[in-house]
């Protein structure tokens, strides 16, 4: 570090940071120096240390995993919003190995609220399944899915790693789905699912998935890492829209 440079010590620290990441020197999901280590290397107090690290984790060069240290983020996965694809077939896009850990499943009668959403008659048997996702080996989502239990009876008792596999069995597969997005930070059971900081920034999914014959087949809500993923949507404004606007500026 220069310390007659004008710029901030952490700042610094932090184009250093991510020049050994650009460069290659240190790799997507390897540990980095500890504070104290960077702090002796460069010559600067571990405050200084903590702030450039706490801002690079925010930006989403790093990230924490309690009681294990610091480490390189793997890469930020870039969906297409308007797209309808599993997580399986996204990982899959990005060459990435992927897999599930069943962290949870039971079965309970729908209230008179689920039974509208899945359009189902209340009281109906469904299954709630809790799912944690990995990208070559690294936690990446928790997701829930709450699921008719008259379209696959026997569900429970299958491996659930895949949950549309087994579906696609019974003839439901999944072609469109409404959603919402929110950033969220995360709690203490997902954070410790996840391996990180608890308050990192995750981003909600929450929605429906649509079997071919327009039927709820799934009821969803997922926590993604937020320093991992983002979504991409294009718009384009309506003829309709286009002329009144132009209109409105030539008047």
């Amino acid at each position: 570090m220069d310390h007659n440079n004008r710029l901030p010590l952490y700042v610094q620290l932090k184009l250093w940071v991510i020049d050994q990441i650009e460069s290659g020197l240190f790799t997507s999901g390897n540990k980095i120096p500890t504070e104290h280590s960077l702090s002796k290397m460069h010559n600067i107090s571990r405050p200084t240390v903590r702030q450039a690290l706490a801002e690079l984790v925010k930006e989403g060069y790093l990230m924490k995993k309690r009681g294990l240290g610091t480490f390189v983020s793997t890469p930020l996965f870039t969906g297409d919003a308007t797209v309808f694809r599993t997580f399986a077939e996204e990982m899959e896009i990005f060459g990435l190995s992927h897999r599930a850990k069943l962290i949870s499943k039971k079965v309970y009668h729908a209230s008179q609220e689920l039974s509208k959403t899945l359009c189902i008659n209340q009281g109906e048997e469904v299954f709630e399944v809790v799912r944690l996702r990995f990208a070559n080996g690294n936690p990446l989502a928790i997701r829930t899915s709450i699921i008719p239990a008259k379209l696959h009876p026997g569900l429970l008792k299958e491996n659930l790693e895949e949950l549309y596999s087994l579906l696609a069995q019974k003839g439901v597969y999944p072609v469109r789905s409404k959603q919402t997005f929110q950033a969220v930070p995360a709690e203490k059971e997902q954070a410790e699912l996840l391996k990180v900081m608890k308050g990192t920034p995750l981003m909600l999914w929450e929605g429906l998935v649509f079997a071919e014959n327009d039927q709820p087949m799934e009821k969803v809500k997922a926590v993604y890492l937020g320093t991992h993923f983002r979504f991409e949507i294009e718009q384009s404004r309506q003829h309709s829209d286009l002329n009144s606007t132009m209109k409105g500026l030539i008047g």
